[in-house]
Parts: C-alpha cells; structure tokens; sequence
C-alpha cells in the first residue's frame, strides 16, 4: 500500500507566520485615522491602503500555496495551466490558490467589521481565523491529493466546509457595506464564483469556470433585493450562503451522477426552510 505523503510542515509553518504578522500591520495601519485614502467620488466605494496591503499578502499566499501543492508527488498527474512568456512556459495551480487567499480577504474583511465594538479582541480573532483557516486549507488541499480515497473524500469534506465558512465572512462583509447594487453584486458575484470554482475543482468532472460563474451570478442576483431589505449583514450573509449552499451541492451531486428528483427536492426544502426560519428571525428583532 502506498504510504501517505506528509505535509512539508517546515514551509506550511514559515508561510503562515509571515502571513499573520503581515496581517497584524494592516490591522495597525487600518486603525490608523490618518492612513492613505482613495476617494474615488460619487457613490464609489473609498479604497483604503489596507486594501493593497491584504493584495499583497494574497500574492504571497498564492505563491506559497502554489509551491506546496505542486511538492506533493501526485501532482505530477495532473495536468496544470501553463503561462507561456516567449520562450518561458510556467505551470501554475491556480486551484489551490483561492481558499489560502479568502482565507486572508475573509478574515480581515469580516472581523474588522466588529474593529468598534470589540477593539483588540476584533484583531486576536482575526489573527486566529486567518492562522487556524490557513492551516486546515493548506493541510486538507494536501491530503485532498491522496491516491487513497478514505483519506482525500475526508480532506473534501473539510475544504468544502472552510469554502462555505469564508464565503459567509465575504458575503456578510459585502452585505454590511450597504454598496449600491453593482459594487456589491459585482464583489458578490467574483468572490462565489471562485470559492465556487475551489469547490468544485476537487470533483471526477471538475466543474469549469463558466459553471462556476453561473453559481457566482445566482448569488449575486440575491443582493439586489437584500439591499432593499432592513435586516443585519449577519442574516444577509447567512441568507446568500444558503443559496450558495444549496447551488453548489446540487452542482456536486450532478458532477458525481448522483442527482435524483429526491435530492433536488431536499435541497428545495432545506433552503425554503432556512429562508423562511431566517425571515422569522428578523421579523423578530
């Protein structure tokens, strides 16, 4: 039996740690009143220094991600994209570059949210949202590549629940901004159609990125009437990962051939069902 491929821990450790200290200065300079502003005018959103702060800490994710994934013996199998610059032909996993970096966006993104009301607990949370998410992504992205099935299924299932974990820490962020409809629903729509893609990759028929665009337009068409709608960005959020859930799954099921009339109609209760347990709730604030 072939043994299981380890983890290079040393690298996995060293990418986190300057990660997290990199995220802890964007914390410090966006506390800063004084930092650097872009005001683009109108109703366009205020880009802030932060924001290409956490840009940069995204390429740097990527690439570490992209060095560990392609260390690992089975990727020698898998056919990657090539970039082809004159004579120069780079393989890249663009896969395995999207959960490491939402892990990133998402937690700065959402735990600054609460950077008011919590102050310093609001930067330990993130430091340990974006530490403890980026070490179960790069592990189970890792183990999602064993040639034995007990091993890689039980790794999908964990990059599949942190997928659904980040998309609510985006969608809740976006839905907090109160952006008129086109911001949103374009940030919206970009950050399902990835995570989406993330998810998907890992099936016998990977899903493609159209398909995967299709679910980040179905998420992004429910903005519309949420922004109308005087509920909090925590409910909003958790309304717009209901139907990226349900989406997604029902894409699954069909990519493994295992969609029956049963299922859709489960998956149709199911979101019916937390829909209208969500609408009750707000009624009830």
């Amino acid at each position: 039996m072939t043994p299981t491929a380890q983890p290079r821990y040393d690298r996995i450790v060293s990418l986190i740690f300057v990660i997290l200290i990199g995220l802890a200065v964007i914390f410090l300079v966006d506390g800063n009143p004084n930092t650097l502003r872009i005001v683009l005018g109108g109703d366009l959103p205020t880009i802030t220094l932060s924001w290409f702060l956490v840009a940069s800490l995204v390429v740097i994710t990527s690439a570490g991600a992209d060095l560990l994934a392609r260390s690992h013996p089975q990727m020698q199998n898998r056919r990657l994209p090539t970039i082809t610059l004159g004579r120069l032909r780079l393989e890249v996993a663009p896969t395995f570059w999207i959960l490491p970096s939402f892990s990133v966006i998402a937690s700065f993104a959402f735990f600054r949210l609460f950077s008011g009301a919590l102050q310093g607990a609001a930067f330990a949370l993130a430091i340990l949202a974006a530490g403890g998410s980026l070490i179960t992504v790069l592990l189970a992205q890792h183990y999602a590549l064993d040639r034995r099935p007990e091993v890689s299924q039980r790794a999908q299932m964990v990059i599949n629940g942190i997928g659904y974990l980040l998309a609510f820490g985006c969608f809740s962020a976006v839905a907090y901004t109160r952006y008129r409809t086109l911001y949103s629903a374009s940030l919206i729509g970009i950050s399902a159609t990835l995570i989406a893609y993330a998810l998907l990759a890992w099936l016998p028929r990977p899903g493609s990125l159209l398909t995967s665009a299709l679910v980040g337009f179905t998420v992004a068409e429910a903005i519309w009437p949420l922004n109308y709608w005087a509920t909090t960005f925590l409910i909003a959020g958790t309304l717009l990962l209901v139907i990226f859930y349900v989406t997604v799954s029902l894409l699954q099921h069909y990519a493994l051939e295992r969609l029956q009339r049963r299922l859709v109609l489960e998956y149709s209760l199911l979101g019916g069902g937390l829909f209208c347990a969500i609408v009750y709730a707000t009624l009830r604030l």
